[in-house]
């Protein structure tokens, strides 16, 4: 779609999975407009739409460098890097369940 601005993933099951919007209301919207051209299609979609939202995505620069060593020897608990595997630092909060992939360049 071009507006709200999203794309679906329409799997055989009938499950949809809609991703690119920028907020909540936007998904919903597009999972009804989603619904109503596989209506348009020839198939009967549920009138009841089960939505819910699984991820949110954000992304930040903290202006400075960061020390990927000295942060995952301080939180070796939460944190994993593996520099021959992947560039950025993987940290895994517990509460609240959130995954930052922190790298040196400062970006999230």
């Amino acid at each position: 779609l071009r507006e709200p601005r999203a794309t679906a993933l329409i799997f055989a099951s009938g499950k949809m999975c809609i991703t690119g919007t920028k907020s909540t209301h936007n998904a919903t919207l597009a999972t009804k407009r989603f619904a109503y051209i596989v209506e348009r299609v020839g198939f009967k979609p549920e009138e009841h739409l089960d939505f819910k939202v699984q991820n949110i995505v954000g992304t930040t620069d903290v202006g400075f460098p960061i020390r990927l060593e000295g942060l995952v020897y301080a939180h070796s608990m939460y944190a994993s890097f593996e520099p021959e595997l992947f560039p950025g630092l993987i940290y895994r909060m517990i509460k609240p369940r959130v995954v930052f992939l922190i790298f040196v360049s400062g970006k999230l």
